[in-house]
């Protein structure tokens, strides 16, 4: 092969590999910058769902304590009625056996 063509290939085989070399680490840095960018958008993503869970279990114990609430005084509510029935009834026993004194 003739020594000038060499030197011509040689020098434009180099500069295609620099050319490829700026566009391998331009490629590199921004694959690199991208995961830095999901890195930061995951750890805000984790921190915002971990406060949406804490409000949910705030609300779901909000709902259980009134649930429970509620059927406390629903079995009081009965219990009063039943007390309410007995005592009732023995007013009107004692105004009977008053009366018939």
């Amino acid at each position: 092969m003739d020594p000038e063509l060499r030197a011509y290939l040689d020098a434009k085989f180099d500069a295609a590999d620099q050319k490829l070399d700026r566009a391998v680490q331009a490629f590199a840095g921004e694959v690199g910058s991208l995961h830095t960018q999901i890195q930061q958008t995951e750890a805000r993503l984790g921190a915002r769902l971990e406060s949406i869970d804490s409000r949910l279990k705030l609300q779901a114990g909000l709902i259980q304590s009134g649930a429970r609430a509620m059927a406390r005084f629903s079995e009081f509510s009965e219990n009063s009625e039943e007390r309410w029935v007995a005592l009732v009834g023995r007013v009107e026993a004692l105004e009977k056996k008053l009366e018939g004194k």
